[in-house]
């Protein structure tokens, strides 16, 4: 990042880090997010995402660029009234998930490992650096959209094939019990 930066600033150009999913990358890691950041001109980071807030991002940077973030947001007509409440939960979050998102990596490669021992799932462990689990079903004989339909219907979430991969995420709301669950219906589906 250091080198990009550098190249930029010699071309007078500005660099922005969408970092949404900053503090699993900064955990996986295990460097502070301010190491992270440093070579950067401006952050954008998910309070959602690993962090586990109902909704909301952040934007930070310079001041001025912040005034002009702010300025093109009203005239977008962006903003939340009386959000005070999702402010508050923004920082419990900030405060209190940031120790929880190792437990969501170790999730992500349990599961992982699970799904590797099924036949005809294709996937590398060394592939998993955050909380995410993309993994190929192609030499399974099963279709995405019957896969997709019947999780559904066990109130589990998962879009259909992208670019050939299927994809999983852990999160704090994960136990190894669902993550068990997951790889035991995807099973089932096989054996029909």
């Amino acid at each position: 990042m250091e080198e990009i930066y550098q190249v930029a600033k010699k071309h007078t150009l500005q660099v922005h880090l969408d970092g949404a999913r900053l503090f699993n990358a900064s955990s996986y890691l295990n460097v502070d997010v301010k190491e992270v950041t440093k070579n950067v001109d401006s952050v954008m980071f998910c309070l959602s995402k690993g962090l586990c807030a109902p909704v909301g991002s952040i934007l930070a940077g310079k001041k001025d660029f912040i005034s002009k973030a702010k300025k093109n947001r009203k005239l977008m007509g962006g903003g939340l009234r009386q959000a005070g409440f999702l402010a508050a939960a923004g920082l419990v979050a900030l405060k209190e998930m940031r120790e929880n998102l190792k437990t969501d990596h170790e999730k992500a490669i349990l599961l992982a490992k699970e799904l590797q021992k099924i036949p005809g799932i294709k996937l590398n462990l060394e592939d998993i650096h955050l909380n995410m689990v993309f993994f190929d079903m192609t030499d399974t004989g099963l279709v995405s959209d019957h896969v997709v339909e019947k999780f559904l219907e066990k109130g589990i979430k998962i879009n259909g094939e992208e670019d050939g991969l299927m994809r999983f995420v852990t999160h704090y709301w994960i136990s190894e019990e669902d993550i068990h669950f997951v790889v035991d219906l995807l099973k089932s589906l096989m054996n029909k």
